[in-house]
């Protein structure tokens, strides 16, 4: 049971005040605006209106997955989803990041001066900017509410690019999430999200890797200007060490590597 915290409802009363419908994360905007009420938490948690009433006045504790959800569709600051976490009685996950960080103006100049495409994205996989050249190559990473992870890991446009799939992806794919999710429990959602394809839950039982990143591997992709050929590229993370809760990812052309000949049908 939640431990004696008074306050926490009236701020989890406030931390709802502060949002509006199309402040919310993936709000359709042409669906209008107005009150974030208990009705909306309820709809977009997928638990009944009473349910959550109970859990918001601290008459049902919440569950770590139900706090991680709360604190993605609020965008909870990291303190305050550290007191969430303590006043319902639970662990509180290593390494909580921001769930909307500000994307700092130094690197977003950064990326768009990079030659080549390149995105910022969040300690769960959110895209947060991107410059021009990953926009014209990988469109999907411009779409609001881009999730690298949902987005190369699902049918769509994104694991469209991926050549090879099964073989250059979706595994070292899966082994950096597997490693996130094992110390953050927010990434659990994705995980769940992602294994309701049926094939990359069949990935996800099968496989046992568990690597912190992927990155420095070249893989094949689908690029206009290269199809029915897929592209050589190099993806490269980098983590600035004044926001280490944010990574820069780049996909570089590889050097050394057999590109296709595209002078043969």
């Amino acid at each position: 049971m939640p431990d004696a915290a008074p306050d926490m409802p009236a701020l989890l009363k406030r931390w709802r005040a502060r949002r509006t419908l199309a402040t919310l994360p993936g709000t359709d905007p042409a669906a209008g605006d107005g009150p974030v009420t208990h009705t909306v938490m309820a709809e977009r948690l997928g638990i009944s209106e009473h349910h959550y009433r109970r859990l918001e006045s601290g008459r049902r504790p919440m569950s770590s997955d139900t706090i991680a959800a709360v604190a993605r569709l609020l965008i909870l600051h990291p303190d305050e989803q550290t007191a969430l976490y303590r006043w319902a009685g639970r662990p509180v996950p290593p390494l909580l990041a921001p769930v909307a960080p500000d994307v700092p103006d130094d690197l977003r100049d950064h990326i768009d001066r990079l030659p080549f495409p390149a995105l910022l994205e969040s300690g769960d996989f959110s895209v947060l900017a991107f410059n021009h050249r990953a926009a014209r190559a990988c469109p999907w990473a411009a779409r609001p509410g881009a999730n690298v992870m949902v987005d190369l890991l699902l049918p769509g446009p994104g694991r469209d690019q991926c050549a090879q799939w099964e073989e250059h992806w979706a595994p070292p794919l899966l082994a950096q999430l597997r490693q996130g999710a094992f110390v953050n429990s927010a990434l659990r959602a994705i995980v769940d999200r992602v294994c309701e394809d049926p094939q990359v839950r069949a990935f996800w039982n099968q496989e046992s890797d568990l690597r912190r990143h992927a990155y420095g591997t070249v893989r094949p992709m689908h690029l206009d200007g290269w199809r029915p050929w897929p592209a050589s590229v190099r993806i490269m993370g980098w983590q600035p060490m004044h926001h280490p809760n944010l990574r820069v990812i780049t996909g570089e052309p590889a050097t050394n590597t057999k590109q296709p000949d595209r002078t043969t049908g």
